[in-house]
């Protein structure tokens, strides 16, 4: 998701800190990443481009667009300004989730690669899922369209006040209670 735009700093994921510091965080994932506290704002972007990098966002979603990789990223950040330990920890621990990310993201392209068989069936078990929730779904709203058109006839319905067809009618066919036909699934 691009971001929706640049702080007053002029650098995405950057702010200034009361101190007259500059404080450097990311979003991954709906969790904030704490990334540090610099002294200027231009090392704050730099270590956001850093975290970028690391999870894999686009280009034109970093401050400095023409670092050409993570390790030239990583050999441009500098250090940010710890001024405590509750700082130090929060940074610490920005740095774990980062690798953790990264090594997940690593060993789920390493397990799809030693087993093609696995990912295969994978698929065609979601495939197959998503087919039999659409003809699902599709039986109801028919279902539910028969309902409606014997209700519209009124007294001149030929379904009895017993029928079991008429609690067709309470199935629900709400597209909020199944995935979307749209939905793809990547393993």
């Amino acid at each position: 998701m691009a971001p929706r735009r640049r702080s007053n700093t002029g650098f995405i994921g950057v702010r200034l800190r009361p101190a007259g510091h500059f404080a450097a965080e990311i979003t991954a994932g709906g969790t904030r990443v704490w990334l540090g506290t610099f002294y200027t704002k231009e090392a704050a972007a730099r270590a956001y481009d850093v975290a970028a990098w690391r999870f894999g966002r686009p280009r034109h979603e970093m401050n400095f667009p023409e670092v050409r990789s993570l390790t030239e990223a990583q050999s441009l950040s500098t250090e940010p300004l710890l001024r405590s330990q509750g700082e130090a920890r929060r940074y610490r621990s920005g740095q774990r989730r980062i690798d953790t990310t990264e090594s997940d993201e690593q060993f789920m392209a390493q397990w799809r690669r030693d087993h093609p068989g696995d990912v295969a069936a994978t698929r065609a078990f979601w495939k197959e899922k998503q087919t039999y929730r659409r003809e699902r779904r599709a039986g109801k709203r028919q279902r539910k369209a028969e309902v409606e058109a014997e209700y519209a006839k009124g007294e001149a319905s030929t379904w009895g006040e017993d029928d079991e067809r008429w609690s067709w009618n309470l199935t629900t066919t709400a597209s909020e209670d199944t995935p979307s036909e749209d939905e793809d699934f990547d393993f």
